[in-house]
Formats: structure tokens, C-alpha cells, sequence
């Protein structure tokens, strides 16, 4: 699920990472680095040394590879003085190599949350009056926003989740897990399991309406602009073609040609956004369930301790 980081760095650029990318290119690298299970160290800024599995090196340069140290430079700075560094950023090789891999183990991946800073930390079981823990499992898909115009291209990466327990939809959840969330193959063998009672196509039909949502509510301007520029040139040509029409015999034919600038003129120009899911995972996130006094009344409450809120 790392493969967000990826495209907002290599986004527009074609050259090395300026100081204001760098970031955003080291945090990739640290997920990937995460998502392999590798040893990623930072002897000096901007300039990482991995140590490579046998299956890491591998699935990195091809079957059979032994595992080896790889020393990358995220600068121009770094590269000139650390020769034996191989240039990683947006364009280059390795990155290529890394984003290709990432976007393939992306496609969909079962993960459970392990350790969560401050709460799950490796100590063991929390303690009891913490209320009753339970994983729930959750959907997150990754979204690709294309928003099109015959002069607009632009694109926007969106993260939406789903509770298969419950049904609440909540976007940017992703950024929750990168902030001192550590995730595993395995669950917490302490935290029991809740049963999914929302299927995968009910979640998906959600996240689309919340697309469509978002959709009305954002800035439409960049759509407004093109649709008055599209219907001006339509007007332009129905009456190129209505004066051929009076000056012709052919009318049919033009007419039938009329019909087809027109159809191609709102194909090419008609404003529109393309959603495209391109990364999913079924992540089983830790549950807090506990009941509180509050003026004479229980209440159950629920809590999230990976978004850090109480629940609806």
C-alpha cells in the first residue's frame, strides 16, 4: 500500500528530486523497505544502505540473486560523494525497479495491525480495563482520480476505507498506518477475530457513492469553463455546417457529418473524471469496545486506536 507515496514523488518529475521531494522519496523507500521485511540504515543524509535477502535480491534483479548490500543516494550531493551509491530517484533504475514491484504486491494484500505506538508496543496482552480489543477487518482501496478536458489532465490519488463490521467509509485512513503503525502476515494471537458482514461489492458500491460525493461538493470551475468552451465551439460548427447545408445539395451527407464532428467534439472535449481503483488491501485493524457511565447512562463506546477517535 506504499504505491501512494510512490506516484505522489515520481508525479512530474523527469529529473532528481528537489529538496522538496526528498522527503517523499526516502518515506517510500522506508515502506518498501518495511513491506520486504530489509534493513534499511542511514549512515549520512540522503544516503541509504540495504541489506538484500537472497528472496529480496531475487525479486529485484531476477531468480537465483544472493542477497547483498545495496547502497542507494536519494541526492546529486550524495551520489558525487559516495561513488559506490547507486542514484535513486524518480526515472532511475532502481526506482523503477522498486515502484514496478510495489504496484505489483500492491494489486491486494491481507495485513494485520501488530503494533501501534503507545498501545500495542510489544509489551503483550493490553491490560484488561483497556476495554475489549477485537480486529476488525477493513478494506482500503487506493483511487486514481483522472480529471479530463481537451486542455485539463489532471489526476489525484484517493484513499478510502470501509468497516466490513460496521459500514463506516472513512478516507485518508492510509496516512493513520504510516504514522507508528507496524503491520504482519499474522494476527495478535490474544486479539480474537469479528466475522465480516459487509462483502467486498457492497464496500466497493459504498466508496463509489462517496466518490461521487466528493465530486459535487469539490471545486467544479475546470469543468464549468470547459463545458461553456465545448458549447461554444458546438455552436460554431453547427452553423458552419447549416450554411454548407443551404449552399449544398447534399444535405444529407452533411448532415450525417454534422452529427459526427459533433459526437467526436464531445468525446474529446467533454469535461470528465475517470476513478480508477489501483491497490487494495484487507487490513484487520484493532478495536476497542467499553462501556462508560456518563450521567446515570452506560454507553458502549467504541475507539480506534490506529486514527486515534471514538466511533459513530
Amino acid at each position: 500500500m506504499l504505491r501512494e507515496r510512490g506516484d505522489e514523488a515520481a508525479h512530474g518529475l523527469s529529473s532528481p528530486a528537489p529538496p522538496g521531494k526528498l522527503s517523499a522519496v526516502k518515506s517510500f523507500l522506508e515502506q518498501f523497505c518495511r513491506n520486504l521485511g530489509l534493513e534499511c540504515r542511514w549512515p549520512v543524509d540522503n544516503a541509504a544502505e540495504l541489506q538484500l535477502t537472497d528472496e529480496a535480491a531475487g525479486l529485484i534483479d531476477g531468480p537465483r540473486t544472493p542477497g547483498y548490500s545495496l547502497r542507494l543516494a536519494l541526492s546529486q550531493d550524495a551520489a558525487e560523494v559516495h561513488e559506490d551509491a547507486e542514484f535513486f530517484t524518480p526515472g532511475s533504475y532502481r526506482w523503477d525497479r522498486f515502484l514496478a514491484i510495489t504496484h505489483h504486491k500492491g494489486k491486494l494484500c491481507r495485513q494485520y495491525v501488530v503494533g501501534i505506538a503507545g498501545f500495542l508496543d510489544g509489551a503483550g496482552e493490553p491490560e484488561a480495563d483497556m476495554g475489549e480489543l477485537t480486529y476488525e477487518p477493513h478494506l482500503l482501496i487506493q483511487w486514481r482520480l483522472n480529471y479530463r478536458t481537451q486542455q485539463v489532465n489532471r489526476r489525484r490519488i484517493l484513499d478510502l476505507t470501509v468497516n466490513l463490521v460496521t459500514g463506516h467509509l472513512e478516507a485518508g485512513y492510509y496516512q493513520y498506518l504510516l504514522q507508528g503503525c507496524s503491520l504482519g502476515k499474522e494476527p495478535l494471537p490474544f486479539i480474537p477475530i469479528a466475522k465480516r458482514r459487509l462483502g467486498f461489492k457492497a464496500a466497493y458500491q459504498l466508496m463509489s457513492d462517496e466518490i461521487r460525493y466528493l465530486l459535487t461538493v469539490e471545486d467544479s470551475s475546470w469543468a464549468q469553463a470547459a463545458s461553456q468552451e465545448l458549447a461554444q465551439e458546438i455552436q460554431a460548427l453547427e452553423q458552419y455546417y447549416n450554411n454548407r447545408i443551404l449552399a449544398e445539395s447534399t444535405n444529407s451527407l452533411l448532415a450525417a457529418e454534422k452529427a459526427m464532428r459533433i459526437q467526436e467534439l464531445q468525446r474529446r472535449s467533454q469535461p470528465r473524471v475517470l476513478a480508477s481503483p489501483f491497490a487494495a488491501a484487507l487490513l484487520y485493524i484493532p478495536m476497542i469496545s467499553y462501556q462508560a457511565s456518563i450521567g446515570g447512562q452506560t454507553l458502549c463506546l467504541r475507539f480506534d486506536p490506529v486514527a486515534g477517535h471514538l466511533l459513530e
